[in-house]
């Protein structure tokens, strides 16, 4: 785990570097107040991820202890000054900071206008060593102090239920999400498709049994609180059997069937980030009873 030491931003391409405490983050965009959320930076036309850029202190110790290069905070011109992580093991990876989720998108390597403006000889020394750059994935503010922790994305598996033009949702009641609206779904188990566990999940939760099921969207969605983030894969019924009724008393307060552009509030962090794409459910249903099974179910 490192920690956040400094926070820098600059207003222009070449400007001095600002000292702050704190700096808020914009998704997809970066840090308020910096050249590059501003599209002013010198590297702003170049198709490579500039939300944020980041260095290690003990490679700014090093630059003057071996190569006598000295640099104030803030002088090799990275956003966030970091210690005690190798920023190189990020490059792929989610991490967090403080509260603001970020993926590590490559190396941000030294170049040639970095030796103009510090008037130092950097491009050696600082080869593969430069620091990283990084998508700003969540909206937050981050804090000197600020911890730094890697993380795993888990997978997740959401179920847009389709009838008469309304969406089912349940009002959560587990620690994770408790209170907001929610699709059924879950979390595969080891072997599972995205689909067999999407009928498993409908199934448990609703006693609802589908088929012609597809995979319609994906997210990817970051919980401060548990430090956990999930890649949710949503799923789209065609055919439905029965009536939703909870079955997990533990989990779910009950099921109801919504508009889908009047939805109850607080949605889900995945249903939200679902809603946020634009996408429709495009199965409407045909104004028909439901199904109801032949066969004894094996949901009820």
């Amino acid at each position: 785990m490192g920690v956040v030491e400094h926070i820098h931003v600059s207003a222009e391409a070449g400007g001095p570097m600002q000292s702050l405490e704190e700096a808020s983050a914009v998704r997809g965009s970066g840090l308020a107040g910096d050249r590059y959320a501003n599209g002013k930076g010198y590297w702003s036309d170049a198709r490579v991820s500039r939300d944020l850029t980041l260095i290690e202190s003990e490679v700014v110790e090093e630059l003057s202890r071996e190569h006598g290069v000295t640099l104030a905070p803030g002088g090799t011109r990275r956003n966030v000054t970091t210690k005690g992580v190798r920023l190189n093991d990020l490059v792929g990876r989610h991490f967090w900071i403080g509260d603001v989720l970020c993926a590590g998108t490559g190396l941000c390597e030294p170049c040639r206008h970095l030796e103009q403006l510090t008037g130092q000889r950097l491009l050696r020394p600082m080869i593969h060593r430069g620091g990283l750059r990084a998508d700003v994935l969540t909206r937050g503010v981050i804090r000197t102090g600020d911890s730094m922790d890697p993380v795993d994305e888990a997978p997740g598996v959401g179920v847009v239920v389709v009838r008469d033009e309304r969406v089912l949702l349940g009002r959560r009641l587990a620690a994770h999400g408790r209170g907001t609206w929610s699709t059924p779904g879950g979390k595969p188990v080891e072997g599972e498709t995205v689909v067999a566990c999407a009928i498993r999940e409908l199934c448990e939760e609703t006693s609802l049994e589908a088929g012609s099921l597809r995979i319609v969207a994906e997210t990817l969605d970051g919980f401060p609180d548990s430090r956990l983030v999930y890649r949710t894969r949503f799923v789209e019924v065609d055919r439905l059997e029965g009536e939703p009724r909870v079955r997990e008393p533990d989990k779910t307060e009950s099921w109801s069937w919504h508009g889908w552009d009047d939805l109850p509030q607080p949605l889900f962090a995945p249903v939200a980030s679902l809603v946020a794409t634009g996408y429709r459910p495009t199965v409407t249903g045909h104004h028909q009873a439901p199904i109801r099974p032949a066969r004894k179910s094996r949901c009820r």
